[in-house]
């Protein structure tokens, strides 16, 4: 690295934010990055000359949001300099979304901030002998020293416990591209290490999708969707609980930017959003605000459904055609399930008890003998009974109606029930399966695909074949021996009791926070790692000191993807793209990538040969491509006359994109509504599955908590739960606490960049006659706590939310006593090992997650992060 390299990286990395806004004012960089022009004061009085640059590549912005965006850098001395987005094509939307601009937001737009962090991880760092996990006390080493002592310890671990005592975290930090890839951990460079060495315990599921993955095709057999593009052929669309305006930013896979275009085209189309929060995407468009208390849903869909009975809007004939346990007689077409994985023998026939329809529930015929009229669900759900009344008569009387929900509702205990209840609407209400409907599941994004083979495609499998829940690997830490299939979930062993056969000893966290920030309960978790004799070691492979780097024995520099050679997909509408990702700068410091890494150790255990069978990285992306050709084809893309067909010539160019303006909207389950006795679902019986026979019989066989607040339900009806509105917690926990998906950041991905935490500072949204009962008024400073931890952050005071509730967003990045995230801190601490986990430290960083629980929902096994019962008060 050159002196002037080294100068102008100093200066991006201490910088203030006065000087840098002047000095990227004359690089032409203000509006691109999202920050604004400098104002007056800062104005020096000089005029901005003309950008130029050396050379200017295109990489990816592979985060978790599903945008995926492309990102051109431009880089000036060997710096990046400037970093602006896709404007290489006509912006041509036409009908379905064809040949138009996939343009990145300000979150990717800011990846300088990320890649130039004063406190990035620049060197191997070891924790410092003698010290506690998360006390933050580390020392730099050498590379050879980290490769040794990582090797030799897993060396040992497999020698003491065998191989499935390694884990690799859930991590999604960086993902979709072939090679910087922590997503879904068994495609990571670190799997192919393991799968080469005797295997390593892998997950099942997901923090994203922990109750609708599994239980939505319990009721329709899959999880399709209408493609988004469809929109444009609806008269209403609903947007339960989902907010794309926040969570999908990036226009590839930026959902709002397609209804907006649907509306732009139908003038008549209605919005409606169902959420306990007004959200940005609501208001981009225009939409009718139904705020409902969370985690209620299937009371307010059984009042709806109970609404449409009583005024004779159901056509119960075609429902029960398509459906079984709709009304009782539907109920004789139950067939057995086989026995699966799922961890319980689903085919044992255990009877079903009379009035277990749905009918018969919202009749209020069976158990709890309550008639789930709008009064009742009104009372539960805070929206008043005329709304559920017009809510429920749109959907029928003003179709097509589309219903896309997003992943909050299912994010609750019993959150499975809240999805199917939601998808139920649309079988009820006739709106599935036709044209401008839809199931009811989350949005389809495009109708076009452009594949690239990626590295994991080469991977041997992993022998180890035994799983467990992405929510629960902290259980196998503590209490292996507890874990079966029907306690605690574990798919694969030999039978429903066999108990998991190892603890985790050793664990990988390559570009993840869920080992703290994103997990439940961070005090709770945080006690779990002081003790060494439970996992050994913890090796955090990260670009920045995170939660969950500040726990481990070791942190190693990653690049990030602009310090890499690689490749991106994504599809949005009728466009399918393709970024073949460039090196825009070498790696900074002592930054190696994974790739880099994982061959190194298999030097060390011998088994580098089969690891990198003799090839680079880049190498391996050259071979991917031409096997790309070999088994998709050039998919009208990759040709010699469009000068594409070899991997240099398409890495040249950069951003390859494919348009098919004769593709149209997919319906899904089409075929099946319009013949359902030629055309069947994959249930058990081949219809839609209102009662779930395979979720009774799990109800009846596996072991749950003893205080009733777990249940497995056949059908998707009303409980009390853990955290929710109707649990007697709330006498001492008076407020819900939602942790919604935040524009600042994705996930805890972009919180540690300057620009954008002003933009969007971290705060507790309180609604404002709330706020006026507790004296709080805009700006003031709050605690909120529960009997878990305690959490303070400023006040958003705002009608925005619904009475009762308040919103703090997920991800922001977990800061015990105000005394972590800084260069001094990682190097000396000044946490004690008495404040590591203890509740009374007080988190001033803002983390939902000091607040959330450990518990799993029942069924899924998956974390219910928005049920959270909390108070309030001010303090500042």
């Amino acid at each position: 690295m050159s002196v002037f390299q080294k100068e102008k990286l100093k200066d991006l990395m201490s910088v203030s934010r006065r000087s840098f806004l002047k000095w990227s004012a004359v690089l032409g960089t203000a509006a691109t990055l999202g920050c604004g022009s400098s104002s007056s004061s800062d104005n020096d009085g000089d005029t901005p000359s003309a950008p130029s640059f050396d050379k200017e590549v295109w990489n990816g912005c592979n985060v978790n949001c599903g945008s995926h965006c492309p990102l051109k850098l431009h880089i000036k001395d060997g710096v990046v300099v400037r970093v602006s987005t896709d404007n290489e094509s006509a912006d041509e939307y036409g009908d379905y979304g064809t040949n138009f601009q996939f343009r990145a937001c300000v979150r990717g737009r800011s990846i300088r901030q990320r890649l130039y962090h004063p406190d990035r991880v620049k060197y191997p760092m070891k924790r410092v002998a003698g010290s506690v996990r998360g006390e933050g006390r580390y020392e730099r080493i050498s590379w050879e020293q980290a490769i040794n002592e990582i090797s030799a310890k897993m060396t040992q671990v497999k020698s003491n416990y065998g191989p499935g005592s390694f884990y690799i975290q859930y991590a999604t930090g960086t993902i979709d591209a072939a090679f910087s890839k922590s997503w879904q951990p068994h495609n990571s460079p670190i799997a192919r290490l393991h799968n080469l060495w005797g295997g390593w315990l892998n997950h099942y599921g997901t923090y994203s999708t922990p109750q609708i993955a599994p239980y939505l095709p319990m009721l329709l057999g899959g999880s399709s969707q209408n493609t988004i593009t469809d929109a444009v052929n609806s008269n209403i669309v609903v947007l339960w609980g989902n907010n794309p305006a926040n969570t999908r930013m990036g226009s590839g896979a930026h959902y709002t930017y397609h209804l907006q275009k649907a509306k732009e085209k139908n003038p008549n189309l209605k919005f409606i959003s169902v959420d306990p929060h007004l959200t940005d995407t609501a208001i981009a468009l225009e939409a009718e605000w139904i705020n409902i208390r969370p985690g209620t849903d299937t009371a307010l869909v059984a009042g709806m459904a109970y609404h449409l009975l009583d005024e004779g809007l159901l056509d119960e004939a075609w429902i029960n055609a398509r459906c079984i346990g709709w009304d009782e007689g539907s109920m004789s077409g139950i067939v057995e399930a086989a026995p699966t994985a799922q961890g319980g023998p689903d085919g044992t026939e255990d009877p079903v008890p009379a009035n277990s329809s749905y009918k018969s529930y919202i009749l209020g015929l069976g158990v709890d003998a309550t008639v789930k009229t709008p009064e009742w669900a009104s009372e539960i759900t805070g929206i008043p009974v005329a709304v559920i009344k017009s809510f429920a008569k749109k959907l029928v009387e003003e179709k097509p109606a589309m219903i896309i929900q997003g992943w909050g509702p299912q994010r609750h205990y019993l959150g499975g029930n809240s999805c199917r209840a939601i998808s139920l609407m649309t079988i009820l209400t006739k709106n599935i399966g036709i044209q401008g409907g839809g199931s009811g599941g989350r949005e389809s994004g495009a109708s076009v695909s452009l594949s690239f083979r990626g590295w994991s495609t080469t991977f041997p499998s992993n022998p180890i074949t035994y799983t467990v829940s992405h929510y629960t690997w902290y259980q196998a830490i503590l209490d292996h021996a507890s874990m079966t299939g029907r306690t605690w979930g574990v798919r694969g062993l030999a039978t429903p009791d066999t108990a998991l056969p190892l603890p985790i000893k050793f664990i990988w966290n390559y570009a993840g926070n869920c080992m703290v920030n994103q997990h439940g309960d961070i005090n709770e978790t945080m006690k779990m790692y002081k003790d060494e004799t439970k996992c050994e070691c913890i090796v955090t492979i990260e670009n920045h000191f995170t939660a969950s780097a500040l726990v481990s024995d070791y942190i190693l520099p990653d690049c990030t993807n602009w310090e890499q050679n690689d490749v991106t997909t994504n599809s949005g509408g009728n466009t399918a793209i393709v970024v073949f990702d460039t090196k825009a700068v070498e790696p900074l410091f002592e930054c190696k990538t994974v790739y880099e890494m994982m061959s190194l150790i298999a030097d060390k255990i011998g088994i580098k040969e089969a690891y990198t069978e003799g090839r680079t990285q880049d190498e391996w992306l050259e071979f991917l491509f031409n096997e790309t050709l070999r088994v998709s084809g050039d998919q009208g893309v990759f040709t010699a006359e469009k000068g594409l067909d070899t991997y240099a010539k398409a890495k040249a160019a950069g951003i390859v994109k494919k348009f098919d303006a004769s593709a149209t909207p997919s319906v899904a389950y089409k075929s099946f509504v319009e013949n359902p006795a030629t055309n069947t679902v994959p249930t058990p019986s081949g219809k839609f599955e209102i009662f779930s026979k395979r979720l009774y019989n799990l109800s009846q066989q596996w072991i749950l908590p003893g205080d009733g607040l777990d249940r497995i339900c056949a059908i998707p009806e009303f409980h009390t739960t853990q955290d929710g509105y109707t649990h007697s917690k709330r006498d001492e926990f008076p407020f819900q606490v939602v942790g919604h998906h935040y524009k600042q950041r994705t996930h805890s991905t972009y919180g540690c960049t300057t620009w954008n935490n002003e933009a969007s500072p971290q705060t507790a949204w309180i609604n404002s006659g709330d706020a006026s009962n507790l004296g709080i008024r805009h700006g003031d400073t709050v605690e909120i706590w529960n009997d878990r931890g305690k959490v303070r952050v400023k006040a958003k005071v705002t009608p925005r939310i619904m009475p009762g509730v308040i919103a703090l967003p997920q991800g922001a990045w977990y800061n015990p006593g105000g005394k972590w995230y800084s260069s001094k801190f990682v190097h000396d601490g000044n946490i004690t090992s008495a404040e590591v986990g203890n509740t009374d430290v007080i988190d001033y960083g803002g983390s939902n997650n000091v607040l959330t629980s450990l518990r799993p929902e029942a069924f899924s096994k998956g974390n219910c992060q928005h049920s959270v019962l909390a108070n309030v008060r001010k303090v500042g």
